[in-house]
C-alpha cells in the first residue's frame, strides 16, 4: 500500500481525484482519501501546513494505513544557487530541520553541537534524516538536501546563509518532521517537492497563486509519470 502525504488538498487534489473506488474520512481531524491507483491500493493524507501538522498526519497514516513507504509531496522556495526555477521538481536526498539548535549573537548551533537527538534509538538523529528515493527516480534530473523551517524565509540575505550552512536547494514546513516519523516507525519516506519560488526580498504578502499552481501540477505529473503510469 501506498501512503501520500501533503499539506493541502490543492497539493494533491489531481492525485485525488485519480483514486478510483474512493473512500473519505476524518481521523484526528486529518482528512484521508482511500483508494486505488490501478492495482495498487493507496492513501492520501491531507496534514495541514506545518511541522505539528505534518507528524500528526504521517503518524495517523502510518498507524491506521500501514503504509509499505509514505511520499511526500508539495510545493516549495529554491535557494538562489539552486539552479531551480519555478515550475521545476526536485527530489530529496536528505531532509534537515533548518530551525532546530541554538542561534547566539554571532554563530548558529545545530542539535549535534549540543548533543540533543531529535530521535534516538539504534542512532541518534539530530537536524539531519536521510531520505528514501525510490528506482524510478534513481536517474531524476533534480535532487539535492530539503530544509524544513517553520518561518519562511523572506530576504535574499538569508536566503543565501540557510544554503551556505546546510547546503540545501529548497525549503519547505513539513518534510522532515515527515521524515523523522517515517524513520521512528520503520517506514521508508520519499518526499518530491514543485518549485513555486525562487527566494528573494519579500513584502509580507503571499505567493503568487499562478506560480503555486504550476508548482503543485508539475509536481503531480512527475508522481503520475513515475509512479501511477509504472503501475500494473
Amino acid at each position: 500500500m501506498l501512503g501520500i502525504i501533503a499539506s493541502t488538498i490543492f497539493e494533491a487534489a489531481i492525485l485525488i481525484e485519480k483514486l478510483s473506488s474512493k473512500k473519505e474520512s476524518t481521523i484526528q481531524g486529518k482528512l484521508f482519501f482511500e483508494g486505488r491507483f490501478n492495482n495498487t491500493a493507496a492513501t492520501i493524507c491531507i496534514c495541514g501546513i506545518g511541522k505539528a501538522n505534518a507528524a500528526h498526519g504521517a503518524a495517523v497514516l502510518i498507524e491506521r494505513f500501514n503504509p509499505d513507504e509514505v511520499l511526500n509531496i508539495g510545493v516549495a522556495g529554491a535557494f538562489p544557487s539552486s539552479g531551480l526555477s519555478v515550475g521545476d521538481v526536485v527530489v530529496a536526498e536528505r531532509e534537515i530541520y533548518g530551525d532546530e539548535g541554538l542561534a547566539t549573537a554571532d554563530a548558529f548551533y545545530t542539535m549535534d553541537s549540543l548533543n540533543l537527538p531529535l530521535l534516538s534509538g539504534g542512532k541518534d538523529y539530530f537536524n539531519e534524516f536521510p531520505m528514501s528515493i525510490p528506482d524510478a527516480l534513481r536517474d531524476f534530473k533534480n535532487k539535492g538536501a530539503f530544509l524544513t523551517v517553520s518561518l519562511c524565509t523572506g530576504t535574499l540575505k538569508r536566503a543565501l546563509e540557510l544554503e551556505r550552512r546546510f547546503k540545501a536547494v529548497c525549503e519547505n514546513m513539513e518534510g522532515a518532521a515527515v521524515a523523522q516519523v517515517g524513520i521512528s516507525n520503520g517506514t521508508d519516506v520519499c518526499e518530491i517537492r514543485g518549485i513555486s519560488n525562487v527566494i528573494e526580498d519579500r513584502q509580507g504578502e503571499a505567493l503568487d497563486k499562478a506560480s503555486i499552481k504550476t508548482a503543485a501540477e508539475a509536481v503531480q505529473d512527475v508522481f503520475c509519470r513515475f509512479f501511477i503510469n509504472s503501475i500494473s
